[in-house]
């Protein structure tokens, strides 16, 4: 067994309630990316195989425990692949995103340790990184595990092999360290213990995300279409991304396929009785209203 040595900030517990209370304002559950930083020359760089094995597993197991992980692919410009990474690119990338909004990035570092001796090569890793607020940068919790013991490699065991070995170290780190971190999650936004959800939900447990972009709409038409949103099948939450006065942008969670609610959309523009147009790419539906043009009339005498 591994040993788990989770150090907890002061103060962090109250902060992850209100980030946590904030996220389930606005529908859900709050959103999460997991990111490798590598700032320090001495650690593991993001683009390795050993660095995507530890987020993979940090990952999954936040996923298992209920969490929504997404992709960090997407945060970053190709070119950014060559350099390293800092909490600080890291915090403004994720700030930025809007497809999905995101309240959480766990950003950690991977490092690794080789001896030598009469008796062969001794290979053992570390984990170490922090969970941040993105919309504040407060740190929440740190958390740092490393292996209790080297493990002895093969006499035979080429780069490859040392390269597997260590991967396997930081999988194994990584997968305990996001155990450790979910729990923390689970009791700070949900004490009581979770409700089964009916057979007719799944569904809504995994749901589709999609983002709802409303042009030419009044704040009064966006209140009535919410309306519609939260009773369209396989409804699983929303949340609002921008707020203006002629456009809205709201992320959209649902078990329903693209095909259905683009059907959806449009019997609910009917329904309102509103003229629009609905253009759907990836995963971002824009409708865009048509207005007709205001007829303003004038009195003889005030030309």
């Amino acid at each position: 067994m591994f040993g788990i040595r989770l150090i907890a900030v002061l103060g962090a517990a109250l902060m992850l309630c209100a980030l946590l209370l904030n996220a389930a304002q606005a529908g859900g559950k709050p959103n999460i990316v997991v990111v490798g930083v590598d700032s320090d020359p001495a650690s593991v760089r993001h683009g390795s195989r050993i660095q995507t094995r530890a987020a993979t597993a940090l990952s999954d197991q936040l996923h298992e425990a209920g969490f929504d992980v997404f992709d960090a692919v997407g945060l970053f410009r190709p070119s950014a692949d060559r350099s390293r990474r800092t909490d600080r690119n890291i915090v403004v990338a994720a700030r930025t995103a809007k497809r999905p909004p995101l309240d959480i990035v766990v950003v950690f570092s991977t490092y690794t340790k080789a001896r030598e001796n009469d008796y062969g090569t001794w290979l053992g890793a570390r984990v170490s990184g922090r969970m941040l607020n993105v919309r504040t940068g407060q740190l929440l919790a740190t958390f740092e595990l490393a292996s209790p013991r080297l493990r002895r490699a093969p006499s035979d065991c080429a780069r490859p092999c040392l390269m597997e070995i260590i991967g396997r170290e930081a999988q194994i780190l990584a997968r305990d360290m996001g155990a450790a971190l979910a729990e923390k999650l689970i009791w700070v936004s949900d004490p009581e213990p979770a409700t089964p959800q009916p057979a007719d939900r799944t569904l809504a447990a995994a749901p589709n995300g999609y983002a709802l972009v409303l042009d030419g709409f009044t704040p009064e038409d966006v209140t009535g279409i919410e309306e519609y949103l939260v009773v369209f099948s396989d409804y699983a939450r929303h949340r609002p991304v921008r707020v203006g006065t002629r456009h809205h942008e709201f992320w959209y969670e649902s078990g329903a396929s693209s095909g259905r609610l683009y059907r959806n959309l449009k019997k609910m523009l009917a329904h309102m009785g509103v003229r629009g147009r609905i253009d759907f790419s990836g995963n971002v539906f824009t409708i865009a209203k048509i207005s007709p043009r205001a007829q303003r009339g004038f009195k003889k005498g005030d030309w």
